[in-house]
């Protein structure tokens, strides 16, 4: 037992270097809100459908850690992800708030592409103690977002760069406890890192806050005297943040009859308050609001952000010996995300909401499997995911999410007995998502229609590292 801890630990040190110099973006297209699923290169190829419940290979940490006990001997999987995403935005007479003088419509470009280029890994080992338990580690992104806006466009007072990364280590264990039952739990251990800028209307702020100060600006000495027109002369804040939290996740794996398998999950919500800090640049002619009102200077900074829990419901079942059928629902519990304020360590800063009002969604997924022979497998899928954004108010640029629908497709290659490689594609489609979502500080509100679309490539590879343990009992494990 020393020495497979000993074993384990050298891993759980090499899983979590690795990932800290592979995770170096998010995945840009991911499930609804910012959720990722992919965690599995083989799993995409059938759109994730039945994943708590296939229990093949040490992927099955993640999804249902109760399907360790049928992953044999000891085997470690990674996958690796290439994201190609698109984000486009047709402007639809965005708006300064009413009521400022030279106002109107705010000038600005369409933004260009807001997605891009994303790569993503994961990393799973899990071993056989016993014929009855199994344990493993996994190092993966349960959630992550990018969204990066062209300077100039007509929603840089909403967003220009929005970025969440995630790494968690999730230590895992499972038993059979009987012959059509077993049960899994992990831990995890979740690291997460956002930054967040955008520019900041220094015309429409002094005009909003300037009567506010003593003494007071009025508005019409913003643009007469101080030469700070709305849409004309920009700041620009930047905000980052990072923490570490914990969780848990739990499984069971049903097996009523030879070729039935139905998975139960459920993840724990992770609460994260993320420290950093704001940076302001602010122009040489609105300095005097700096002065005035103390605030729009480099301060410590936090949010308080829930990551949601989600239950999954699988089914694996086998159609012939050559053709099974896979199928599955997430709910994840998006109604958490109402709100994202963020506080200040100096006083003079008013603190920022956003309100976001998000509500619970379901994804549903159907997948086939084909084994051709002992070398050849493939699979296809399709999934519908709900979005959690209520209405076109709550539509904001750095989240520009909508319902999804999956289209993939797979193949696996079995080139030798203890190696398996997997290759996925998936495209995404989504339809247009209107929005009229104002902005937080100036009300400014930005109208217009979000296409969004992505590619996803992904490859596995399966490796049955072939150990052999003794367990407590003394008696020989392994493949």
């Amino acid at each position: 037992m020393a020495r497979i801890a000993a074993v384990l630990t050298r891993w759980l040190v090499a899983f979590s270097l690795a990932a800290l110099v592979w995770f170096v973006r998010p995945a840009e297209v991911r499930a609804a809100g910012f959720l990722l699923f992919e965690q599995s290169g083989r799993g995409m190829g059938s759109a994730y459908a039945g994943e708590s419940a296939v229990a093949m290979d040490p992927t099955t940490l993640f999804y249902n850690p109760a399907g360790m006990v049928r992953v044999p001997g000891t085997q470690f999987s990674s996958s690796g992800f290439a994201v190609f995403t698109r984000f486009n935005f047709n402007n639809k007479g965005s708006h300064f708030a009413e009521g400022l003088i030279d106002g109107g419509q705010i000038p600005g470009n369409s933004g260009g592409n807001g997605g891009g280029i994303a790569l993503l890994p994961t990393f799973f080992l899990t071993h056989q103690f016993h014929e009855r338990v199994s344990g493993g580690i996994g190092v993966s992104a349960p959630f992550g977002l990018e969204t990066d806006w062209t300077r100039g466009w007509v929603g840089r007072y909403h967003a220009r760069l929005s970025r969440l990364q995630t790494i968690t280590v999730q230590p895992s264990f499972a038993v059979r406890v009987t012959d059509w039952l077993s049960i899994g739990a992990g831990a995890d251990a979740e690291w997460a890192h956002a930054k967040l800028n955008n520019n900041l209307d220094m015309g429409s702020i002094c005009q909003i806050l300037g009567p506010q100060q003593k003494p007071p600006v009025p508005p019409v000495a913003c643009t007469a005297f101080l030469g700070l027109e709305p849409g004309k002369s920009n700041g620009y804040v930047n905000l980052a943040g990072a923490d570490w939290s914990a969780g848990y996740n739990i499984g069971l794996l049903f097996e009523p009859l030879k070729g039935t398998r139905i998975g139960l999950t459920y993840r724990s919500r992770i609460s994260h308050t993320l420290r950093g800090d704001a940076k302001f640049s602010i122009p040489p002619k609105a300095d005097i609001l700096r002065q005035q009102s103390g605030a729009l200077r480099d301060t410590a900074a936090f949010a308080a952000v829930t990551f949601p829990d989600r239950a999954s419901i699988g089914l694996y079942q086998e159609i012939t010996d050559q053709l099974h059928f896979l199928a599955d629902a997430t709910w994840t519990n998006w109604s958490l995300f109402d709100q994202l304020v963020f506080k200040f360590q100096n006083p003079k800063q008013p603190q920022v909401v956003e309100p976001e009002n998000w509500r619970d969604s379901l994804r549903y997924a159907l997948g086939l499997g084909y084994v051709l022979d002992e070398m050849w497998s493939f699979r296809t899928g399709f999934a519908y995911d709900q979005t959690p954004v209520p209405n076109r108010v709550r539509l904001t640029p750095r989240i520009p999410d909508t319902d999804r629908y999956w289209l993939t497709m797979g193949v696996g290659i079995r080139p030798t007995s203890r190696i398996r490689i997997d290759l996925s594609y998936a495209h995404i489609f989504a339809p247009l998502a209107a929005t009229r979502n104002p902005d937080p500080i100036t009300h400014a509100r930005l109208v217009g229609d979000f296409d969004a679309s992505g590619d996803l490539f992904a490859f596995q590879l399966t490796y049955d590292i072939d150990w052999t343990f003794s367990d407590p009992f003394g008696r020989p494990t392994g493949s």
